[in-house]
């Protein structure tokens, strides 16, 4: 770790422990990772590896199957047994594909426990052994189940995570994966600090690639941003241990895996000169990006030699270190220039400017390209600038490139072949289904849709359509449901029919009595609450008063006689209210603010309306109260309305304002 030295040494333990930014070995040491990362499966022996990278002492093993402690004991006691430590890690995603870089969702459900229940064996399996670590999931997505961005759901994941291990017995050092893009303020963006400050033994794993500088092969800028990247998540995430050190956890001459970044040697440079922990990868052949070993099976590639050069100097610059604490820079004194995005354009006529990796603004004016205001060599009519892989090009109107050389404009009469990337296809869209158990009502503007991305609605007159084109065959629809991948009809004789797909026949041919969704929650007669916490349930209310407290969404909810009060802290619910005179019903909060509906079918028909949009207004009526506003139904034409609904929290509604929450 780069910095200055303090005038205290910490005392040997027998195991590793971190305090202040730094790690400290078991004989008392600051501890500077020195390694390469090994996937499970394609393992070479401790004794190729301190062969072939002298001095190596780190070894992170990428698992994607959840190999248990038996098949990984004796490569982990191998390697841990020649004073190598082992970082166990989950690489695999919530999509299969296993391919990091943020892809898939948090995990959730099933999947979770299945990841936490691994963390926790092998934590339970190694906790005597101080020389293996842990790592929290490989390059993790902030994507919740919702489909939104969500660092904070990936702290509490990571939390999770730590959790296990810890709740195993195992106070081994623990690494946090840090996501960060192109610019320094996105390392560790969103993380809940208050996750991270009650852990202990924990370190930072930051993962540094070509890409994050747009390709830039200025040395100084790329080393300035990887300072600058690390000093971002030190301010961001402390633990209770103090400031968080930090590991290089992967890095190398190849972002995609295959083809090898232009700034392949200044990303490994800064990586190795930067004074921390790190770790290259990987072990292999590679794509050939990224492989340390040649074809051969038997040597190393030339990136590998760079990588078994770093080693060997971190080894010998811990050999002759003295034995003190070093504390960590507060800051990075000069911070690097933020380059613009790779790929980035700028066309003639348009405002702003492009920044390369020198901290140079580029602009077009009148024609011609400038440099800080001042004119880029010779050039005229100038159509666009491009800033590509580091390098800034400009094309004129006759569609011919030119690169800027640090001093001119190549002369080489220009190329017709654009520096920028092909146009990508559309991506194509993902298909958000309907929750299991999502159920819709006639009259209802809600919608379900399935695993094919097709929708799902009841029309005005009673039958099912999808997406927007009417089903002849179905008829007196009363509520439509999604459950298991199947959507089900239910008509007005209380007979449901489903089917997987809009092609498929209505199954079975006769309708069943029997609901494809789950029994509905009875609610107990009394002055006892009632707790409903399920969201895409059906709750019934009997006869008698009740009072609810419903937490889950898009449940609907048969209110039946009595005086029933109802907080709800959920969303998009749907309450099916009874005839007046039959009950009253009291919402001790603003339910229309969350999505709520009311559903007036049964409350209505009791009446001598025809169903005219027209005269609704002649039998239902709101009128405020002292809390909310009070919905009345009245049997006749203009007669007296009788209250079935108290809303709280609503004021100056008028039924215009009402009608999308109201299913007539």
């Amino acid at each position: 770790m780069s910095g200055t030295t303090s005038a205290s040494t910490s005392s040997a333990t027998s195991a590793f422990h971190v305090t202040n930014g730094q790690i400290i070995a078991p004989n008392g040491q600051p501890f500077v990772a020195a390694g390469v990362d090994v996937i499970e499966g394609n393992q070479p022996s401790a004794s190729t590896l301190r062969s072939d990278f002298p001095g190596i002492n780190f070894v992170r093993l990428a698992i994607y199957d959840f190999a248990s402690p038996a098949t990984l004991s004796a490569y982990v006691d191998q390697l841990t047994s020649a004073g190598i430590v082992v970082e166990l890690e989950d690489h695999s995603t919530s999509n299969g594909s296993n391919a990091g870089g943020s892809s898939g969702t948090i995990f959730t459900g099933q999947q979770l426990t299945t990841e936490l229940n691994w963390y926790s064996s092998i934590a339970s399996a190694f906790a005597s052994n101080p020389y293996v670590w842990f790592g929290t999931n490989n390059e993790p997505s902030e994507t919740d189940a919702s489909g939104s961005q969500n660092p904070a759901a990936l702290s509490t994941w990571q939390q999770q995570t730590y959790d296990a291990i810890r709740g195993a017995g195992n106070a081994n050092p623990v690494m946090i994966e840090i996501n960060g893009g192109s610019t320094p303020s996105s390392f560790a963006q969103g993380y809940t600090q208050s996750v991270y400050a009650g852990m202990t033994n924990i370190i930072g794993d930051v993962h540094y690639y070509g890409w994050i500088t747009g390709y830039s092969t200025d040395q100084a800028a790329v080393s300035g941003n990887l300072a600058a990247d690390i000093a971002q998540t030190q301010q961001t995430i402390s633990s209770a241990d103090g400031t968080l050190p930090i590991i290089i956890g992967e890095y190398g001459n190849s972002t995609s895996g295959t083809t090898i970044d232009p700034n392949a040697n200044q990303v490994i440079t800064a990586v190795q000169q930067s004074g921390y922990g790190n770790v290259a990868w990987s072990w292999g052949q590679g794509g050939p990006g990224d492989g340390l070993t040649a074809s051969d099976g038997s040597s190393l590639t030339a990136y590998g030699q760079q990588i078994a050069a770093g080693i060997a100097a971190t080894a010998a610059s811990a050999a002759s270190a003295p034995a003190t604490v070093a504390t960590p820079p507060a800051t990075v004194a000069t911070a690097a220039p933020t380059p613009s995005a790779n790929d980035m354009t700028l066309l003639a006529g348009a405002t702003g400017s492009i920044a390369d990796a020198f901290g140079n603004t580029w602009t077009i004016v009148n024609g011609a390209a400038e440099i800080n205001g001042q004119a880029a060599g010779y050039s005229s009519g100038v159509a666009e600038l491009a800033y590509v892989n580091g390098s800034v090009w400009q094309e004129n109107g006759t569609n011919l490139w030119w690169q800027w050389t640090g001093t001119s404009w190549d002369s080489n009469g220009g190329t017709a072949t654009s520096p920028l990337p092909a146009a990508a296809p559309a991506p194509t869209p993902v298909v958000t289904a309907s929750a299991n158990d999502s159920m819709v009502l006639a009259g209802s503007a809600a919608t379900i849709t399935d695993a094919s991305g097709n929708t799902w609605s009841i029309t005005g007159s009673g039958q099912v359509a999808v997406n927007g084109v009417a089903d002849t065959t179905t008829a007196n629809v009363t509520e439509l449901a999604y459950v298991n991948n199947e959507v089900w009809q239910e008509n007005a004789n209380n007979l449901w029919w489903g089917k997987t797909s809009p092609a498929a026949a209505w199954s079975p041919q006769a309708g069943t009595g029997a609901s494809p969704l789950p029994a509905p929650i009875t609610l107990s007669t009394g002055a006892a609450g009632n707790t409903v916490s399920q969201s895409q349930v059906s709750v019934v209310a009997t006869s008698g008063d009740h009072m609810l407290f419903l937490s889950g969404s898009a449940d609907i909810v048969s209110l039946s006689g009595g005086s029933d009060t109802i907080t709800d802290t959920g969303q998009r619910n749907t309450y099916i209210l009874p005839a007046a005179g039959k009950g009253s019903d009291t919402f001790t909060n603003d339910i229309l603010a969350t999505g709520d509906t009311l559903d007036l079918k049964a409350a209505l028909a009791a009446t001598d309306w025809n169903g005219a949009a027209s005269t609704l207004a002649n039998y239902v009526t709101l009128a405020g109260s002292a809390t909310g506003t009070v919905l009345s139904v009245a049997p006749t034409s203009g007669g007296t309305g009788v209250a079935i609904a108290t809303i709280d929290g609503t004021s100056n509604a008028t039924l215009s304002d009402w009608l999308s929450h109201l299913i007539t």
